[in-house]
C-alpha cells in the first residue's frame, strides 16, 4: 500500500471518512473483519496518523461503534477531543429510523459535545413529539404516501421494504390496516433520496439500480449537518463569537 506523504496535502482542516459499511451492514455478507473490503475501516486512522487534521468526523454502521470508540482512545493519546455514540436520524429532522454511529474529534477544543437533537425520538406506540423538541416526521409527510404512523424504515442500497424492493404482502398488510396511505407502487429513486432528506432533483448518476445504490450509501444530509456542526463550534472563532 502507497505511503502518505502529508506534503502532498499543503495541510488538512479536517478529513471526513465513511469507509464500506457491508462487512459490518446487517443488510450485508456481514463478514466483518474476515472480509477483506473490512479492513478498510483502519484505513481513516492512518491518515490521521500522518496528516493530522484538526478535526475528523467518521460514520458507519451501529455495528463498527466498538472499533470507534477503540479509535477515540489513540486519537485522545494524539491529542484529539474526542465523541463516540450512535445518532438516530429521525432526531434531527429525516422522516427515516436510520441508526449511525459516528466518531467525531477536534485538536480545535479540549472538549467536544454531541448534536443537540432538534426532533424526537421515534418509539413504537409512543408519543410523536416530546416538548421542546419537534415530532418526528412520517413517511407520508415528506412524500404524501407511505407509513403514516412513522418514519421510513433505513434505506438501503436496494431501496427498502416499502419502496425500492418492495415486499407485496407486507405492503398490502399495511394499506388494509390503515397504516400505508395512497399509492403502494415502489418508491421512485427521487422518493428515496426525499427519504433520505436529498432534494428530489439530486443528480445521481447512472442507471436506476446504480442510483438508488448511491442513495442507500449516502449520509443523509441534515444528520450530516448536525454532527459537523458539533465539531464547527469548537473551532477558535467560533468560541470567541
Amino acid at each position: 500500500m502507497a505511503a502518505i506523504n502529508p506534503a502532498e496535502f499543503g495541510g488538512v482542516a479536517g478529513l471526513i471518512a465513511s469507509p464500506p459499511c457491508q462487512p459490518f451492514s446487517v443488510a450485508g455478507r456481514g463478514g466483518g473483519l474476515s472480509d477483506p473490503r473490512g479492513f478498510l475501516v483502519y484505513q481513516p486512522m492512518r491518515y490521521v496518523r500522518r496528516l493530522r487534521p484538526g478535526w475528523v468526523a467518521m460514520e458507519e454502521v451501529p455495528t463498527v461503534l466498538p472499533l470507534f470508540e477503540g479509535f477515540a482512545v489513540s486519537l485522545r493519546r494524539l491529542g484529539y477531543a474526542t465523541w463516540t455514540g450512535l445518532l438516530s436520524a429521525e432526531q434531527y429532522g429525516v422522516a427515516q429510523t436510520r441508526r449511525r454511529a459516528f466518531l467525531l474529534a477536534t485538536r480545535n477544543s479540549p472538549t467536544i459535545l454531541p448534536p443537540i437533537p432538534t426532533h424526537s425520538s421515534y418509539k413504537r406506540g409512543g408519543p410523536r413529539a416530546s416538548p421542546p423538541l419537534k415530532p418526528w416526521r412520517s413517511m407520508v409527510d415528506v412524500l404524501g404516501r407511505g407509513l403514516a404512523d412513522r418514519p421510513s424504515y433505513t434505506v438501503t442500497t436496494s431501496g427498502n421494504a416499502w419502496g425500492g424492493n418492495p415486499v407485496r404482502r407486507t405492503l398490502r398488510q399495511a394499506k388494509e390496516s390503515g397504516r400505508w396511505v395512497g399509492t403502494p407502487d415502489p418508491l421512485t429513486v427521487a422518493e428515496l433520496a426525499t427519504l433520505q432528506a436529498f432534494p428530489p432533483d439530486h443528480p445521481w448518476q447512472g442507471t436506476k439500480e446504480s442510483q438508488i445504490s448511491q442513495v442507500g450509501n449516502a449520509v443523509p444530509p441534515d444528520l450530516a449537518y448536525a454532527a459537523l456542526s458539533s465539531l464547527a463550534a469548537s473551532f477558535p472563532q467560533a468560541q470567541a463569537a
